[in-house]
């Protein structure tokens, strides 16, 4: 089948230029065997279509990049057009990390656009974007997490060291280490990463990051576990991004080197997770460990470079990874799981299971 494939990147995110490198690291692996359209999301909520050829750089001021303007239609032939004339597409990759991309918005567009899609569907999309209900949903499943507060719970006894973060956020911004509520509140008042609300929770000095890349098509599969070397005491965006070229290139131990239970109860975990939040396309797992105790911490549902590199032992090149995940789309049915809480009552999205656990 000559597939006909869009990839979305960019977006009104803070994460935007992180998308760029992975949409474009996108389109140029699938580029090589299938009829790729690069679609590009504006920070100001547009949509153009742009060149394959381009590379980061170009995004940086480049007028020509707004030369062919989008339009979303929902009319018996729903689609994004140009110029009148459908872009014909069978699925999306979704390169988008955080903000509607990444939060169930572009999920809910695609749904009612009629397109299939890679990565998390909307409910999945929108509970593991909520770091508070995503929190709440592991509490109430007994799986190991560190507590976490609102920040406009102003009961709560403030003691320590704590981390703040953005509710709805990825990519470590935002994420700062704070040891009094009059700091804590001046951030939050003064700054727009905040807007849609922010916890907090206890520093754990000296933890590890660990994370697994997982994916459930064709098969449940779990990539080799990564550590992370950090360059301060968080695992920051610079860490992340902008150091060694970025995305695939920051300091790394893959596989870590852990204790055999260790890893065994990482895995467990994983699959206890997966049967709660199912996989679509490949997210990834972020763990902390803190004094032998291990935390999950949150899922990425679009990582960085989709995660690709995590697999780079595990004989599966970028391009069977990104194909498999294009299947997976192709064949899919949305909207066919729920969560459930404590009582048997199914819920059906992020705002739901923040009011019935929290």
């Amino acid at each position: 089948m000559n597939k006909k494939i869009g990839v979305i990147f960019g977006g009104p995110s803070p994460e935007h230029d992180i998308s760029i490198l992975t949409g474009l690291q996108s389109v140029r692996i699938l580029s090589k065997k299938y009829d790729v359209t690069s679609l590009y999301w504006s920070k100001d909520n547009n949509w153009y279509l742009v060149e394959n050829a381009y590379e980061s750089v170009d995004f940086i001021n480049n007028k020509n990049l707004f030369k062919k303007k989008l339009e979303l239609k929902f009319n018996d032939d729903p689609g994004f057009y140009h110029k009148r004339k459908k872009i014909e597409l069978d699925v999306i990759v979704n390169s988008c990390h955080g903000g509607p991309g990444e939060d169930g918005s572009i999920q809910s567009l695609l749904n009612l656009l009629g397109i299939k899609y890679t990565g998390p569907d909307e409910v999945s999309a929108q509970i593991c974007m909520d770091k508070y209900a995503f929190y709440t949903l592991m509490k109430e499943n007994d799986l190991p997490v560190i507590d976490k507060t609102l920040v406009n719970n102003q009961n709560v006894e403030f003691q320590g060291n704590q981390i703040l973060k953005p509710r709805f956020g990825g990519s470590s911004i935002g994420v700062e280490i704070v040891n009094d509520r009059k700091t804590l509140n001046k951030l939050v008042e003064n700054s727009d990463l905040y807007t849609q609300g922010a916890v907090f929770e206890k520093f754990l000095e000296n933890s590890i990051d660990l994370l697994v890349g997982v994916r459930n098509y064709p098969n449940f599969e779990t990539s080799e576990i990564e550590k992370p070397i950090k360059s301060d005491t968080l695992f920051t965006y610079t860490d992340k991004y902008l150091e060694n070229g970025g995305l695939e290139g920051s300091k790394r131990e893959l596989p870590a080197t852990l204790d055999k239970n260790l890893e065994t109860e990482i895995l467990n975990l994983v699959e206890k997770i997966n049967k709660l939040i199912p996989t679509r396309g490949i997210f990834r797992y972020d763990f902390l460990l803190h004094n032998e105790n291990l935390y999950i911490n949150e899922i990425n549902t679009i990582p960085g470079s989709h995660a690709l590199y995590l697999w780079k032992n595990l004989n599966n090149s970028k391009f069977e990874l990104l194909d498999e995940m294009i299947n997976e789309a192709l064949t899919s049915k949305f909207n066919n799981w729920s969560i459930t809480g404590s009582d048997g009552i199914a819920l059906k999205s992020a705002k739901e299971i923040d009011s019935k656990l929290g």
